[in-house]
């Protein structure tokens, strides 16, 4: 009997549902490339095998440790595990609809009864404890698939925040790398400067001695007292952006001003190099968390449009109970107060004043508005990665130039030894060879320092790293990158 009951009641709502009505209310956003990305998870993840802590191939423990505080400590990381964390949270709530429920219910009510009403004459116009004990369960049978979405639709949502979570951690490992790259380069540069002054100063002396010996005139020697104080200021802007990038590193190890004050000049060795990797597929950009993390949550907003879509339907509820009811405590408990019962259910939505049809098209907004978050998000992606590879390939052609200039620089350092053996050229026009080579070598750190900066970028674009074959990270012991010049 009750399942013609259930039939008849479902053939009813079925009938009405058109009362209530959604047709109309679609999402118009498409994915790009949707065709060729397909469905993204985190199972594709574990295909993609990087050596994601690059940046111990700088071999620096301090970078190390950097890295490894601002991974431990940083608020924005454990902000993202606190997302996570409430995605396990809603996750389970969504399951928990699948389930039925049950629960203990007991009341206990001074209540007057009616004297006009449907009560016995014992009780008419009297007042007395009405009682109830009794278990109650129910389930709402999942008939239109509504809560089986929902489920997805969360589990979408956990598995974004993890990759979003991911996705940070490979976002501040780049960012304290390439922010130890310009404390290097900045502390590179001020034992440059340091030369450059010291072959100044030497200059400045010498021709001292021949403006005195009325050999120079004196605007010689002003020019290089004007170079000094130059170099000088120059060294003072450095050393100011040397504490500077001290900080913004601790900040970005989580720590305070404090610990920046304690770093030291980076042990960057100065023979690693980088170059532009001779493949770089498309698909790396699938392996991105953030766009994993995007895409899933389309398939999360997907879902809740599902959700809110079903709404329209006929609901059937499953309830039962079993327990005591009786008016009096003292009757509660006895056989004859026993109640149960069992039935289903049936809410149709008819008329909710625009309620459903304004959650749907929020919905189906936010489903949108997903979508293009996806699509703005791989755009970036592909710009990034071939930004970065640009200008990678940029700086290596900048190398070849800067490297054919100190080479230039070399000989001309040579030409004058040469001529000062031949007694054709002065100690000066040599130590003025000298200060451009130092210029030079200047010059290679700057584009050195770009390489491996884009290199570290060309990381974070990939997905936070590369494959073996795809390492851009060299030693060139052939090239210049250290501190000390050749000449």
């Amino acid at each position: 009997m009750m399942k013609v009951r259930t039939l008849a009641l479902l053939c009813a709502g079925i009938g009405l549902a058109a009362c209530a009505t959604h047709s109309d209310i679609q999402p118009h956003s498409r994915l790009k490339q949707a065709d060729s990305l397909g469905r993204l998870s985190a199972a594709n993840s574990a295909e993609w095998t990087v050596r994601e802590n690059y940046w111990q191939a700088f071999g620096d423990p301090q970078l190390d440790a950097l890295v490894s505080s601002a991974l431990a400590d940083s608020p924005n990381l454990a902000l993202a595990d606190a997302r996570i964390r409430r995605a396990n949270a809603m996750t389970d709530a969504a399951g928990s609809a699948l389930w039925p429920q049950l629960a203990l219910n007991g009341e206990s009510i001074d209540q007057r009864f009616s004297e006009k009403g449907m009560v016995s004459p014992t009780y008419a116009g009297k007042t007395r404890t009405n009682n109830r004990l009794a278990l109650d369960a129910g389930i709402e049978l999942d008939v239109w698939g509504k809560y089986r979405r929902a489920l997805e639709g969360a589990k979408a949502a956990r598995a974004a925040s993890e990759l979003e979570a991911r996705a940070a951690r490979v976002a501040l490992a780049a960012a304290v790398t390439r922010a130890y790259l310009e404390f290097d380069r900045l502390h590179r540069q001020i034992a440059l400067i340091d030369q450059q002054i010291g072959l100044r100063q030497e200059t400045e002396r010498l021709q001292g001695v021949r403006f005195k010996a009325g050999l120079d005139a004196e605007i010689d020697r002003n020019l290089q007292h004007q170079g000094i104080a130059q170099l000088r200021s120059e060294r003072a802007q450095i050393e100011e952006r040397i504490s500077l990038q001290a900080n913004a590193l601790a900040a970005l190890a989580g720590q305070g001003p404090e610990a920046g004050s304690r770093l030291t000049p980076p042990a960057i060795s100065g023979e690693l190099d980088a170059h532009l990797p001779s493949q770089l597929p498309s698909d790396l950009l699938a392996n991105r968390p953030d766009l994993q993390a995007a895409r899933l949550r389309v398939e999360a907003a997907a879902a809740d449009v599902d959700y809110s879509r079903a709404q329209f339907y006929p609901s059937v509820n499953l309830t039962a109970f079993a327990g005591f009811s009786a008016i009096g405590l003292d009757n509660l408990l006895d056989p004859a107060s026993r109640i149960y019962g069992i039935g289903p259910t049936l809410r149709l939505p008819i008329f909710e004043a625009g309620r459903l049809r304004a959650g749907l098209a929020g919905k189906a907004a936010d489903y949108d508005a997903a979508v293009e978050q996806y699509n703005a998000n791989l755009v970036d992606a592909m710009r990034e990665v071939a930004d970065q590879a640009r200008s990678l390939d940029g700086a290596a052609r900048q190398g070849e130039r800067v490297r054919e200039a100190q080479a230039a620089a070399d000989r001309g350092v040579k030409l004058v030894e040469t001529r000062m053996g031949q007694g054709l050229a002065s100690r000066i026009q040599l130590l003025s060879a000298r200060m451009q080579r130092l210029g030079q070598d200047r010059a290679d750190i700057d584009v050195r320092a770009h390489r491996l900066d884009a290199a570290v970028g060309l990381a974070r674009a990939l997905g936070g790293g590369f494959t073996a074959a795809q390492d851009p990270f060299s030693r060139s012991a052939g090239q210049t990158g250290s501190t000390e010049s050749k000449s």
